[in-house]
Protein backbone atom coordinates (compact mmCIF):
# COMPACT_ATOMS: atom_id res chain seq x y z
CA UNK A 1 0.00 0.00 0.00
CA UNK A 2 2.77 2.41 0.97
CA UNK A 3 4.78 1.41 -2.10
CA UNK A 4 1.82 2.17 -4.39
CA UNK A 5 1.30 5.49 -2.66
CA UNK A 6 4.96 6.45 -3.13
CA UNK A 7 4.82 5.36 -6.78
CA UNK A 8 1.77 7.56 -7.34
CA UNK A 9 3.48 10.49 -5.64
CA UNK A 10 6.58 9.93 -7.77
CA UNK A 11 4.53 9.87 -10.98
CA UNK A 12 2.71 13.06 -9.96
CA UNK A 13 6.01 14.83 -9.22
CA UNK A 14 7.40 13.80 -12.61
CA UNK A 15 4.29 15.08 -14.36
CA UNK A 16 4.45 18.35 -12.43
CA UNK A 17 8.13 18.80 -13.25
CA UNK A 18 7.56 18.05 -16.95
CA UNK A 19 4.63 20.45 -17.02
CA UNK A 20 6.69 23.14 -15.24
CA UNK A 21 9.62 22.61 -17.62
CA UNK A 22 7.33 22.85 -20.65
CA UNK A 23 5.84 26.07 -19.25
CA UNK A 24 9.29 27.50 -18.51
CA UNK A 25 10.71 26.62 -21.94
CA UNK A 26 7.64 27.52 -23.99
CA UNK A 27 7.58 30.78 -25.96
CA UNK A 28 11.34 31.12 -25.68
CA UNK A 29 13.14 33.30 -28.21
CA UNK A 30 16.59 32.15 -29.33
CA UNK A 31 19.22 34.10 -31.23
CA UNK A 32 22.60 33.25 -32.72
CA UNK A 33 24.94 35.89 -34.09
CA UNK A 34 28.42 36.04 -35.49
CA UNK A 35 30.44 38.89 -36.93
CA UNK A 36 33.72 40.75 -37.01
CA UNK A 37 34.97 44.14 -35.79
CA UNK A 38 37.64 45.89 -37.84
CA UNK A 39 39.30 49.31 -37.62
CA UNK A 40 42.13 51.29 -39.17
CA UNK A 41 43.83 52.06 -35.84
CA UNK A 42 43.29 48.73 -34.11
CA UNK A 43 40.97 50.46 -31.60
CA UNK A 44 37.20 49.98 -31.75
CA UNK A 45 35.50 53.34 -32.53
CA UNK A 46 33.42 54.98 -29.80
CA UNK A 47 29.92 54.19 -31.10
CA UNK A 48 30.73 50.54 -31.88
CA UNK A 49 31.75 49.82 -28.28
CA UNK A 50 29.72 52.27 -26.17
CA UNK A 51 26.42 51.25 -24.53
CA UNK A 52 26.96 47.65 -25.67
CA UNK A 53 26.77 46.15 -22.15
CA UNK A 54 30.51 45.51 -22.12
CA UNK A 55 30.61 42.90 -24.89
CA UNK A 56 32.76 44.86 -27.39
CA UNK A 57 36.47 45.11 -26.49
CA UNK A 58 38.52 48.27 -26.87
CA UNK A 59 40.94 46.44 -29.15
CA UNK A 60 39.45 45.76 -32.60
CA UNK A 61 40.26 43.07 -35.21
CA UNK A 62 38.35 40.17 -33.67
CA UNK A 63 35.56 37.71 -34.34
CA UNK A 64 32.53 37.51 -32.09
CA UNK A 65 30.09 34.66 -31.47
CA UNK A 66 26.90 35.34 -29.53
CA UNK A 67 24.00 33.19 -28.41
CA UNK A 68 20.94 34.06 -26.35
CA UNK A 69 17.67 32.63 -25.02
CA UNK A 70 14.93 34.79 -23.53
CA UNK A 71 11.48 34.05 -22.21
CA UNK A 72 9.11 36.87 -21.35
CA UNK A 73 6.02 36.63 -19.19
CA UNK A 74 2.86 35.13 -20.64
CA UNK A 75 1.02 38.06 -22.23
CA UNK A 76 -2.27 36.23 -22.83
CA UNK A 77 -5.28 37.50 -20.91
CA UNK A 78 -7.97 35.58 -19.05
CA UNK A 79 -11.71 35.84 -19.72
CA UNK A 80 -11.80 39.04 -17.65
CA UNK A 81 -9.21 40.60 -19.98
CA UNK A 82 -6.54 40.63 -17.28
CA UNK A 83 -3.04 39.23 -17.28
CA UNK A 84 -2.23 36.31 -15.04
CA UNK A 85 -0.88 37.44 -11.68
CA UNK A 86 1.97 34.95 -11.64
CA UNK A 87 4.65 34.64 -14.31
CA UNK A 88 8.17 33.33 -14.81
CA UNK A 89 10.80 34.50 -17.26
CA UNK A 90 14.52 34.17 -17.79
CA UNK A 91 17.35 35.35 -19.95
CA UNK A 92 20.71 34.00 -21.05
CA UNK A 93 23.25 35.67 -23.31
CA UNK A 94 26.74 34.37 -23.90
CA UNK A 95 29.50 36.05 -25.92
CA UNK A 96 32.88 34.79 -27.14
CA UNK A 97 35.35 37.27 -28.67
CA UNK A 98 38.32 35.72 -30.47
CA UNK A 99 41.42 37.30 -31.98
CA UNK A 100 44.85 35.98 -33.02
CA UNK A 101 46.30 36.06 -29.50
CA UNK A 102 43.48 34.93 -27.22
CA UNK A 103 39.76 34.68 -26.61
CA UNK A 104 37.39 36.22 -24.07
CA UNK A 105 34.20 34.63 -22.77
CA UNK A 106 31.50 36.89 -21.31
CA UNK A 107 28.10 36.32 -19.75
CA UNK A 108 26.23 39.65 -20.08
CA UNK A 109 22.91 38.08 -19.09
CA UNK A 110 21.95 35.13 -16.91
CA UNK A 111 18.88 35.75 -14.78
CA UNK A 112 15.63 34.28 -13.56
CA UNK A 113 12.69 36.58 -12.90
CA UNK A 114 9.35 36.02 -11.21
CA UNK A 115 6.30 38.28 -11.37
CA UNK A 116 3.37 38.41 -9.00
CA UNK A 117 0.88 41.11 -9.80
CA UNK A 118 2.71 44.42 -10.12
CA UNK A 119 5.84 43.13 -8.36
CA UNK A 120 8.87 41.46 -9.86
CA UNK A 121 11.88 39.75 -8.34
CA UNK A 122 14.98 38.76 -10.28
CA UNK A 123 18.41 37.42 -9.53
CA UNK A 124 21.48 37.40 -11.78
CA UNK A 125 22.83 39.64 -14.52
CA UNK A 126 20.29 41.59 -16.57
CA UNK A 127 20.51 44.40 -19.12
CA UNK A 128 19.04 47.60 -17.71
CA UNK A 129 18.97 51.36 -18.24
CA UNK A 130 18.03 53.53 -15.25
CA UNK A 131 16.72 57.08 -15.41
CA UNK A 132 14.19 59.14 -17.38
CA UNK A 133 15.63 58.95 -20.87
CA UNK A 134 14.89 57.67 -24.36
CA UNK A 135 16.30 54.19 -23.78
CA UNK A 136 16.37 53.31 -27.50
CA UNK A 137 18.35 56.33 -28.73
CA UNK A 138 20.06 58.08 -25.82
CA UNK A 139 23.81 58.69 -25.84
CA UNK A 140 23.61 57.22 -22.34
CA UNK A 141 21.56 57.73 -19.20
CA UNK A 142 23.86 59.57 -16.80
CA UNK A 143 24.05 57.04 -13.97
CA UNK A 144 23.26 53.63 -15.56
CA UNK A 145 23.52 53.59 -19.33
CA UNK A 146 24.12 49.99 -20.36
CA UNK A 147 27.75 50.77 -21.16
CA UNK A 148 29.29 48.22 -18.79
CA UNK A 149 28.80 44.51 -18.31
CA UNK A 150 25.72 44.07 -16.07
CA UNK A 151 26.72 43.25 -12.51
CA UNK A 152 25.06 40.41 -10.55
CA UNK A 153 22.13 41.67 -8.47
CA UNK A 154 19.14 40.65 -6.43
CA UNK A 155 16.30 43.06 -7.10
CA UNK A 156 12.67 43.51 -6.14
CA UNK A 157 10.75 46.06 -8.16
CA UNK A 158 7.57 47.47 -9.61
CA UNK A 159 8.96 47.54 -13.18
CA UNK A 160 5.99 49.23 -14.86
CA UNK A 161 4.01 52.31 -13.92
CA UNK A 162 1.29 51.13 -11.54
CA UNK A 163 -1.66 53.24 -10.44
CA UNK A 164 -1.83 54.24 -6.78
CA UNK A 165 -4.38 57.08 -7.00
CA UNK A 166 -7.30 57.83 -9.28
CA UNK A 167 -7.20 54.83 -11.66
CA UNK A 168 -3.96 55.94 -13.25
CA UNK A 169 -3.98 59.61 -12.29
CA UNK A 170 -0.83 59.01 -10.21
CA UNK A 171 1.30 55.98 -10.94
CA UNK A 172 4.69 54.83 -9.69
CA UNK A 173 7.45 52.37 -10.47
CA UNK A 174 10.63 51.63 -8.56
CA UNK A 175 13.20 49.10 -7.41
CA UNK A 176 15.39 48.11 -4.47
CA UNK A 177 18.51 46.06 -5.18
CA UNK A 178 21.71 44.61 -3.77
CA UNK A 179 24.65 43.88 -6.08
CA UNK A 180 28.29 42.83 -6.14
CA UNK A 181 31.17 44.76 -7.72
CA UNK A 182 34.14 42.98 -9.23
CA UNK A 183 37.45 43.12 -7.38
CA UNK A 184 39.79 46.05 -7.91
CA UNK A 185 41.76 48.06 -5.36
CA UNK A 186 38.88 47.20 -3.01
CA UNK A 187 37.83 43.56 -2.83
CA UNK A 188 34.28 42.24 -2.33
CA UNK A 189 32.55 45.61 -2.32
CA UNK A 190 28.79 45.91 -2.74
CA UNK A 191 26.22 47.93 -4.64
CA UNK A 192 23.16 49.38 -2.96
CA UNK A 193 20.65 50.64 -5.48
CA UNK A 194 17.14 52.06 -5.35
CA UNK A 195 15.05 54.19 -7.63
CA UNK A 196 11.50 55.48 -7.76
CA UNK A 197 9.68 57.41 -10.47
CA UNK A 198 6.18 58.77 -10.58
CA UNK A 199 3.82 59.71 -13.39
CA UNK A 200 1.07 62.33 -13.16
CA UNK A 201 -1.58 61.78 -15.80
CA UNK A 202 -3.63 58.85 -17.02
CA UNK A 203 -2.22 56.73 -19.89
CA UNK A 204 -4.70 58.18 -22.39
CA UNK A 205 -3.98 61.83 -21.48
CA UNK A 206 -2.19 63.91 -24.09
CA UNK A 207 0.20 65.41 -21.54
CA UNK A 208 1.85 63.47 -18.70
CA UNK A 209 4.49 64.55 -16.20
CA UNK A 210 7.26 62.38 -14.74
CA UNK A 211 9.66 62.78 -11.84
CA UNK A 212 11.86 60.74 -9.55
CA UNK A 213 15.39 59.89 -8.49
CA UNK A 214 17.87 57.05 -8.26
CA UNK A 215 20.35 56.35 -5.46
CA UNK A 216 23.50 54.27 -6.00
CA UNK A 217 26.13 53.44 -3.38
CA UNK A 218 29.45 51.61 -3.54
CA UNK A 219 30.06 50.31 -0.04
CA UNK A 220 31.82 47.70 2.08
CA UNK A 221 34.73 45.61 0.90
CA UNK A 222 38.34 45.13 1.89
CA UNK A 223 41.09 47.51 0.71
CA UNK A 224 44.28 46.04 -0.73
CA UNK A 225 46.20 48.93 0.86
CA UNK A 226 45.02 49.73 4.44
CA UNK A 227 43.50 53.14 5.25
CA UNK A 228 44.02 55.25 8.36
CA UNK A 229 41.04 55.35 10.71
CA UNK A 230 40.05 58.94 11.46
CA UNK A 231 39.09 58.54 15.10
CA UNK A 232 41.92 56.33 16.38
CA UNK A 233 44.67 56.46 13.77
CA UNK A 234 44.50 52.67 13.39
CA UNK A 235 44.76 50.90 10.06
CA UNK A 236 41.43 49.97 8.45
CA UNK A 237 41.32 46.53 6.88
CA UNK A 238 37.62 46.70 5.91
CA UNK A 239 35.08 49.39 5.07
CA UNK A 240 32.21 48.09 7.14
CA UNK A 241 30.49 44.99 5.81
CA UNK A 242 27.99 44.61 8.62
CA UNK A 243 24.27 45.32 8.86
CA UNK A 244 24.85 48.51 10.85
CA UNK A 245 26.86 49.99 8.00
CA UNK A 246 24.25 48.79 5.51
CA UNK A 247 21.54 50.75 7.31
CA UNK A 248 23.72 53.89 7.11
CA UNK A 249 24.23 53.24 3.42
CA UNK A 250 20.51 52.75 2.69
CA UNK A 251 19.38 55.79 4.67
CA UNK A 252 22.27 58.03 3.55
CA UNK A 253 22.91 59.18 7.12
CA UNK A 254 25.54 61.89 7.10
CA UNK A 255 28.62 61.35 9.25
CA UNK A 256 30.21 64.24 11.13
CA UNK A 257 33.71 63.95 12.51
CA UNK A 258 33.10 66.87 14.90
CA UNK A 259 29.88 65.51 16.34
CA UNK A 260 30.24 64.33 19.93
CA UNK A 261 30.02 60.56 20.16
CA UNK A 262 30.19 60.11 16.39
CA UNK A 263 30.80 56.46 15.51
CA UNK A 264 33.67 56.58 13.01
CA UNK A 265 34.81 52.99 13.40
CA UNK A 266 35.84 51.70 10.00
CA UNK A 267 35.37 55.10 8.38
CA UNK A 268 38.13 56.26 5.99
CA UNK A 269 39.36 59.84 6.36
CA UNK A 270 37.59 61.14 3.24
CA UNK A 271 34.24 59.76 4.43
CA UNK A 272 34.40 61.22 7.94
CA UNK A 273 32.85 64.49 6.69
CA UNK A 274 30.47 62.77 4.32
CA UNK A 275 28.68 59.36 4.31
CA UNK A 276 29.62 55.71 4.55
CA UNK A 277 30.25 54.56 1.01
CA UNK A 278 30.36 56.34 -2.34
CA UNK A 279 26.90 57.87 -2.99
CA UNK A 280 25.85 59.13 -6.39
CA UNK A 281 22.83 59.35 -8.67
CA UNK A 282 20.49 61.70 -10.48
CA UNK A 283 17.21 63.53 -9.93
CA UNK A 284 15.06 63.34 -13.06
CA UNK A 285 12.02 65.10 -14.46
CA UNK A 286 10.21 64.64 -17.77
CA UNK A 287 7.14 65.55 -19.82
CA UNK A 288 5.40 63.45 -22.44
CA UNK A 289 3.18 65.10 -25.07
CA UNK A 290 1.04 62.97 -27.38
CA UNK A 291 0.03 64.86 -30.53
CA UNK A 292 -1.89 63.67 -33.55
CA UNK A 293 1.19 62.84 -35.61
CA UNK A 294 4.00 62.82 -33.06
CA UNK A 295 4.89 61.70 -29.55
CA UNK A 296 7.26 64.07 -27.75
CA UNK A 297 9.31 63.32 -24.65
CA UNK A 298 11.33 66.00 -22.84
CA UNK A 299 13.63 65.00 -19.97
CA UNK A 300 16.23 66.40 -17.64
CA UNK A 301 18.65 64.47 -15.40
CA UNK A 302 20.36 66.49 -12.66
CA UNK A 303 23.54 65.08 -11.15
CA UNK A 304 24.13 64.66 -7.44
CA UNK A 305 27.36 63.59 -5.81
CA UNK A 306 28.97 64.92 -2.63
CA UNK A 307 26.04 67.25 -1.82
CA UNK A 308 26.63 69.96 -4.44
CA UNK A 309 23.15 69.63 -5.95
CA UNK A 310 21.54 70.26 -2.55
CA UNK A 311 23.29 73.63 -2.38
CA UNK A 312 22.67 74.23 -6.13
CA UNK A 313 26.42 74.49 -6.75
CA UNK A 314 26.16 72.22 -9.78
CA UNK A 315 22.57 72.84 -10.85
CA UNK A 316 23.69 73.48 -14.44
CA UNK A 317 25.24 69.99 -14.65
CA UNK A 318 23.09 67.27 -16.15
CA UNK A 319 21.56 65.71 -19.24
CA UNK A 320 18.80 67.38 -21.27
CA UNK A 321 17.00 65.53 -24.04
CA UNK A 322 14.08 65.66 -26.44
CA UNK A 323 12.77 62.63 -28.28
CA UNK A 324 10.33 62.89 -31.23
CA UNK A 325 8.53 59.81 -32.52
CA UNK A 326 6.42 59.78 -35.66
CA UNK A 327 3.09 57.99 -35.48
CA UNK A 328 1.71 55.68 -38.18
CA UNK A 329 4.54 56.32 -40.65
CA UNK A 330 6.51 53.08 -41.00
CA UNK A 331 9.03 54.29 -43.58
CA UNK A 332 11.60 57.07 -43.52
CA UNK A 333 12.88 58.52 -40.25
CA UNK A 334 10.60 57.28 -37.47
CA UNK A 335 12.31 58.66 -34.36
CA UNK A 336 14.77 61.45 -33.54
CA UNK A 337 16.56 62.22 -30.27
CA UNK A 338 18.68 65.26 -29.43
CA UNK A 339 20.64 65.44 -26.16
CA UNK A 340 22.90 67.93 -24.44
CA UNK A 341 25.15 66.79 -21.60
CA UNK A 342 26.98 69.35 -19.46
CA UNK A 343 29.00 68.12 -16.47
CA UNK A 344 31.73 70.76 -16.36
CA UNK A 345 30.72 72.64 -13.20
CA UNK A 346 30.98 69.89 -10.53
CA UNK A 347 30.28 72.28 -7.66
CA UNK A 348 32.99 74.70 -8.75
CA UNK A 349 36.78 74.76 -8.57
CA UNK A 350 36.89 75.20 -4.77
CA UNK A 351 38.87 72.32 -3.25
CA UNK A 352 36.87 69.28 -2.19
CA UNK A 353 38.72 69.35 1.16
CA UNK A 354 36.67 72.40 2.21
CA UNK A 355 34.43 71.36 5.10
CA UNK A 356 31.92 74.18 4.56
CA UNK A 357 29.13 72.39 2.66
CA UNK A 358 28.09 75.43 0.64
CA UNK A 359 31.65 75.78 -0.71
CA UNK A 360 32.28 72.11 -1.41
CA UNK A 361 33.34 71.60 -5.02
CA UNK A 362 35.50 69.53 -7.33
CA UNK A 363 33.05 66.64 -7.12
CA UNK A 364 35.18 64.66 -9.58
CA UNK A 365 32.25 62.69 -11.01
CA UNK A 366 32.55 58.89 -10.97
CA UNK A 367 35.97 59.01 -9.24
CA UNK A 368 36.32 58.23 -5.54
CA UNK A 369 39.29 58.22 -3.17
CA UNK A 370 38.16 55.13 -1.27
CA UNK A 371 36.88 53.16 -4.25
CA UNK A 372 39.72 54.13 -6.57
CA UNK A 373 38.51 52.04 -9.50
CA UNK A 374 35.63 54.50 -9.79
CA UNK A 375 32.08 54.07 -11.00
CA UNK A 376 32.86 51.16 -13.28
CA UNK A 377 32.37 47.43 -13.59
CA UNK A 378 34.76 45.09 -15.36
CA UNK A 379 36.83 48.12 -16.41
CA UNK A 380 34.00 50.05 -18.12
CA UNK A 381 32.06 53.13 -17.00
CA UNK A 382 28.63 52.17 -15.62
CA UNK A 383 27.13 55.57 -16.44
CA UNK A 384 27.41 57.82 -19.48
CA UNK A 385 30.21 56.70 -21.82
CA UNK A 386 31.05 60.36 -22.53
CA UNK A 387 33.12 60.22 -19.33
CA UNK A 388 36.52 58.81 -20.24
CA UNK A 389 38.76 56.43 -18.24
CA UNK A 390 42.55 56.38 -18.51
CA UNK A 391 42.83 53.35 -20.80
CA UNK A 392 40.56 54.85 -23.52
CA UNK A 393 42.17 58.24 -23.96
CA UNK A 394 44.65 59.17 -26.68
CA UNK A 395 48.19 58.61 -25.34
CA UNK A 396 49.47 61.81 -26.95
CA UNK A 397 46.85 63.94 -25.18
CA UNK A 398 48.02 63.48 -21.59
CA UNK A 399 51.09 62.46 -19.64
CA UNK A 400 50.07 59.03 -18.38
CA UNK A 401 53.13 58.89 -16.10
CA UNK A 402 51.21 61.24 -13.79
CA UNK A 403 48.66 58.46 -13.26
CA UNK A 404 51.02 55.56 -12.52
CA UNK A 405 49.46 54.84 -9.11
CA UNK A 406 45.85 54.54 -10.31
CA UNK A 407 44.04 51.75 -12.19
CA UNK A 408 43.34 51.92 -15.92
CA UNK A 409 39.68 52.54 -15.11
CA UNK A 410 40.55 55.78 -13.29
CA UNK A 411 38.64 58.63 -14.92
CA UNK A 412 40.80 61.36 -16.46
CA UNK A 413 38.03 63.20 -18.33
CA UNK A 414 34.76 63.94 -16.56
CA UNK A 415 34.30 67.64 -17.30
CA UNK A 416 32.45 67.26 -20.60
CA UNK A 417 30.02 69.10 -22.81
CA UNK A 418 28.38 66.81 -25.32
CA UNK A 419 25.86 67.28 -28.14
CA UNK A 420 24.30 64.20 -29.71
CA UNK A 421 21.82 63.73 -32.55
CA UNK A 422 20.46 60.25 -33.06
CA UNK A 423 17.73 58.90 -35.28
CA UNK A 424 16.32 55.62 -36.54
CA UNK A 425 14.12 54.71 -39.48
CA UNK A 426 13.05 52.11 -41.98
CA UNK A 427 13.06 51.69 -45.72
CA UNK A 428 11.40 48.54 -47.05
CA UNK A 429 13.26 45.67 -45.34
CA UNK A 430 16.17 47.83 -44.16
CA UNK A 431 16.27 49.34 -40.67
CA UNK A 432 18.80 52.13 -40.28
CA UNK A 433 20.18 54.19 -37.40
CA UNK A 434 22.48 57.21 -37.35
CA UNK A 435 24.40 58.62 -34.39
CA UNK A 436 26.35 61.88 -34.33
CA UNK A 437 28.23 63.11 -31.27
CA UNK A 438 30.37 66.20 -30.66
CA UNK A 439 32.10 66.66 -27.30
CA UNK A 440 34.18 69.40 -25.71
CA UNK A 441 36.45 67.79 -23.11
CA UNK A 442 38.21 69.58 -20.23
CA UNK A 443 39.74 66.65 -18.31
CA UNK A 444 39.40 66.74 -14.51
CA UNK A 445 40.04 69.42 -11.89
CA UNK A 446 43.75 69.17 -11.07
CA UNK A 447 44.64 67.61 -14.43
CA UNK A 448 42.98 69.71 -17.15
CA UNK A 449 43.08 69.03 -20.85
CA UNK A 450 41.41 70.52 -23.91
CA UNK A 451 40.13 68.27 -26.67
CA UNK A 452 37.25 68.37 -29.12
CA UNK A 453 35.93 65.10 -30.47
CA UNK A 454 33.49 64.00 -33.18
CA UNK A 455 32.09 60.47 -33.43
CA UNK A 456 29.73 59.09 -36.05
CA UNK A 457 27.89 55.81 -36.65
CA UNK A 458 25.76 54.58 -39.53
CA UNK A 459 24.11 51.19 -39.24
CA UNK A 460 21.95 49.20 -41.69
CA UNK A 461 20.08 46.04 -40.75
CA UNK A 462 18.55 44.02 -43.60
CA UNK A 463 15.79 41.58 -42.71
CA UNK A 464 15.39 38.37 -44.71
CA UNK A 465 13.01 35.85 -43.13
CA UNK A 466 14.55 35.04 -39.71
CA UNK A 467 17.96 36.40 -40.65
CA UNK A 468 19.29 39.91 -40.00
CA UNK A 469 22.34 41.15 -41.88
CA UNK A 470 24.14 43.88 -39.89
CA UNK A 471 26.46 46.50 -41.35
CA UNK A 472 27.80 49.26 -39.10
CA UNK A 473 30.37 51.94 -39.97
CA UNK A 474 31.87 54.32 -37.41
CA UNK A 475 34.28 57.27 -37.43
CA UNK A 476 36.25 58.95 -34.63
CA UNK A 477 37.84 62.31 -35.42
CA UNK A 478 39.50 64.61 -32.90
CA UNK A 479 42.07 64.68 -30.12
CA UNK A 480 40.38 62.63 -27.38
CA UNK A 481 40.64 59.33 -29.27
CA UNK A 482 42.79 58.22 -32.16
CA UNK A 483 41.48 59.22 -35.60
CA UNK A 484 39.80 56.05 -36.66
CA UNK A 485 37.49 54.31 -39.12
CA UNK A 486 35.88 51.02 -38.14
CA UNK A 487 33.07 48.64 -38.97
CA UNK A 488 31.07 45.70 -37.70
CA UNK A 489 29.73 43.15 -40.17
CA UNK A 490 27.54 40.38 -38.80
CA UNK A 491 24.61 38.05 -39.29
CA UNK A 492 21.93 37.14 -36.75
CA UNK A 493 19.49 34.19 -36.82
CA UNK A 494 16.33 34.31 -34.69
CA UNK A 495 14.34 31.24 -33.59
CA UNK A 496 10.92 31.29 -31.98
Amino acid sequence: MIRKFLVHIFIILICVNISFAQTLLSNTKYQLETGTHLSTSGITPFWLRSNQYGIVPLQAQFLTFRGSAHKEYDSTKNNRQKLKKFGIGYGFWGVANVNKQNYLLLLPEAYLKVRYGAFEFYGGRKREVIGLVDTTLSSGSYIWSGNALPMPKLQISIPNYTSIIGHGLISIKGAFAHGWFDNGLVKNSYLHQKWIYGRLGKPNWKIKFYGGFNHQVQWGGYPIKPYIETATGKLIDNFGNDFKTYIKVVTGVSLNANEKGADLTGVPLNEAWNRAGNHLGSVDIGTEVNLKRYDLFFYRQSVYEDGSLFFLNNIEDGLIGISIKRKKKKVGITKVCFEYLNITRQGGSTGGENTIPQLRGRDNYFNNTTYANGWNYNGLIIGTPLITPLNQINNSLIDKSVFTNVPNSYIVNNRVQGYSLLFIGKFQKIDFSTKLLWTHNLGIYGAPLLANQFSFLQQFNYQLHNYTFINSFAIDSGKLYLNNLGCYIGIRRTFF
